[in-house]
């Protein structure tokens, strides 16, 4: 599957693609490839699911396509947060579920977040829900900017936003 991704045979302990002939790759494959928790199977599939990220105008119409985005009711005063999207690309919800499960022992603030949101009485899914919702915002963006994933920016990028100071988050 990194073949697909890569355009080339990933070989050693490395994992890097061979030198020399490359055929078609994936836009964006190495991308994909950066972040804890794809491996050359469950990036091609989130890659395949996705196609052409530009046909998001926003991290949201990602986020509401894969199914992640809580859906929410108004009536009157009252707000109501519905937890799971019923019209959403199936098969990309299920690979950004898998991906936010095997995500946790790659990335120390997934794990911080999933904790949290388990420490607020949700449930396990629900947890991996908000995590999936949270890793294809950072997606989007890496793609749109044509970055790799870093987690050191990541981190420092959303303790910045939360206004902390300290590393963990």
């Amino acid at each position: 599957m990194g073949e697909l991704l890569l355009g080339a045979p990933r070989t050693g302990r490395a994992r890097q693609p061979k030198d020399g002939d490359r055929g078609p790759a994936v836009p964006g494959g190495e991308i994909y490839l950066s972040f804890p928790g794809l491996g050359d199977r469950l990036a091609a599939r989130v890659a395949a699911e996705i196609g052409n990220v530009t046909n998001f105008d926003t991290p949201n119409g990602l986020q509401c396509y894969a199914g992640k985005a809580p859906v929410t009711r108004r009536s009157g005063k009252h707000e109501l947060v519905v937890a799971n999207r019923l019209a959403c690309n199936g098969h990309l919800r299920d690979a950004v579920q898998q991906w936010a499960f095997c995500s946790l022992r790659g990335s120390g603030w997934a794990r911080d977040f999933y904790d949290a949101h388990r420490a607020k009485s949700n449930g396990h899914h629900a947890a991996l829900r908000a995590l999936g919702n949270r890793w294809l915002e950072v997606l989007w963006h890496c793609l749109t900017r044509n970055v790799a994933y870093d987690e050191a920016v990541h981190v420092a990028n959303r303790n910045r936003a939360l206004g902390l100071t300290s590393k963990a988050a």
